[in-house]
């Protein structure tokens, strides 16, 4: 090279080299530093790979629920007259809470009170006139067997006299004086007063039946007439309890009005519902998660599996996700007759099912006595605000946690076809 591009001094410094006996200074401290980080940095990694965990997790919508949301239903069909329950009321089981309009029952019930009254005029009929009709009848039968037994006295005198008379002409005959014609007359006279005389006890005998037929009879008629008072009065019963079950409606449960479904003036049927019901005897501890997967992944989540769910009303990004574990998991994707048993709302099982027909999961959330909500959270002590039921929620079910490097080794594989 030409010598004009280095200096003189540095040429003259490579022509006579010193400090030969030292030696040369290859990398400095910083260089080592690096080196050490690196190497840490890939044993911990390559040691993470191996002993660590990879979460892999399904985002879920729901609804939190705390206890049991009732629906209480018309018992009968009809105009429904008053509704007497707002929301936020309290009501009691047996309570009623409802009016609805019964004119067939109530006809009926007009027509059996004016046939029980009817019953009891003609008992009253048949205890004041038929008294007086037995009395006169009773009467009319002492007459005949005072009559009869004149009768048998006159017959017996008669009887008495033939035979006498019969006695005489016994002797007469024997002396020649009459003949056995006029005997013969005599003994069938007397044969005709002993029939007479038999005749009349029959007689006397038929009146003591007749008077006991009398009374017999009397007192079957007032018998008869009870007994269909007391049918009228039964059907009366029977029909005022139809109408305050099918009039009165009255509540199955216990708890306070979440929802009103109704007003006064609607016709309802049997079976529609009225009004929602909340029972407020279970305490916030038991508040729960319903939670809906869709239909592709419903068959991953497994129970006992690991749940994160953030209420609506609170903020993930400053507080976290409350801690839950899955408990239940259906067998099958829920219909939409399923969520409302659920759930209980129209519009919140519309806008689920927009994914399709999901699968249901219920978790159950983990207690911490020491946080305001009463429940463990992923980060501190969760916010400073109550967690209500019927609130709802999104979250996260962990499905698979495994080693890191048991996901690299698929994925080198893909990119590397070698499938």
């Amino acid at each position: 090279m030409p010598p004009t591009f280095f200096r003189k001094a540095a040429l003259e410094k490579l022509s006579t080299p010193e400090k030969l006996d030292q030696m040369i200074k290859v990398t400095g401290p910083r260089a080592w530093i690096a080196l050490t980080t690196i190497t840490v940095a890939l044993v911990t990694a390559i040691a993470w790979s191996f002993w660590g965990n990879v979460k892999t997790k399904l985002n879920v919508v729901g609804v939190l629920l705390g206890g049991e949301v009732h629906e209480v239903v018309s018992t009968s069909q009809g105009q429904l007259l008053e509704l007497k329950v707002n929301v936020g009321d309290e009501v009691k089981e047996g309570d009623v809470i409802a009016h609805v309009e019964q004119p067939q029952l109530e006809q009926q019930l007009t027509e059996a009170k004016a046939l029980l009254a009817e019953r009891r005029f003609e008992l009253e009929q048949l205890q004041s006139f038929g008294n007086q009709d037995s009395k006169l009848q009773n009467e009319f039968i002492s007459q005949q067997r005072s009559s009869i037994q004149m009768q048998i006295v006159t017959q017996r005198k008669i009887l008495k006299f033939l035979k006498n008379q019969h006695k005489t002409e016994i002797d007469l005959k024997a002396k020649g004086l009459i003949t056995n014609a006029q005997v013969a007359n005599t003994e069938q006279q007397i044969e005709g007063a002993r029939n007479q005389i038999e005749s009349l006890r029959a007689q006397l005998a038929q009146t003591s039946s007749q008077e006991l037929n009398l009374d017999f009879d009397a007192e079957q008629k007032v018998n008869l007439s009870q007994q269909r008072i007391a049918q009228a009065e039964r059907n009366i019963e029977q029909l005022e309890e139809r109408l305050d079950i099918q009039s009165n409606i009255r509540s199955s449960y216990s708890g306070q009005v979440v929802e009103v479904l109704t007003d006064a003036g609607v016709i309802v049927g049997q079976g529609v519902p009225l009004f929602k019901l909340k029972n407020r005897d279970e305490v916030a501890g038991d508040l729960r998660g319903i939670l809906y997967i869709p239909s592709q992944d419903g068959k991953k989540i497994k129970v006992g599996m690991e749940a994160l769910v953030a209420p609506s009303t609170v903020q993930p990004q400053d507080y976290g996700f409350m801690k839950a574990t899955v408990t239940y998991v259906s067998d099958f994707p829920i219909t939409q007759q399923g969520m409302m048993t659920s759930v209980k709302n129209d519009q919140l099982v519309q806008g689920l099912l927009g994914m399709g027909a999901p699968f249901e999961v219920h978790v159950q959330f983990e207690k911490d006595p020491d946080s305001f909500s009463g429940f463990q959270w992923t980060s501190a002590k969760g916010p400073d605000v109550v967690i209500n039921e019927g609130t709802s929620c999104m979250g996260k079910v962990t499905v698979k946690s495994e080693p890191p490097v048991t996901i690299v080794i698929p994925a080198l594989k893909k990119f590397f076809d070698l499938y």
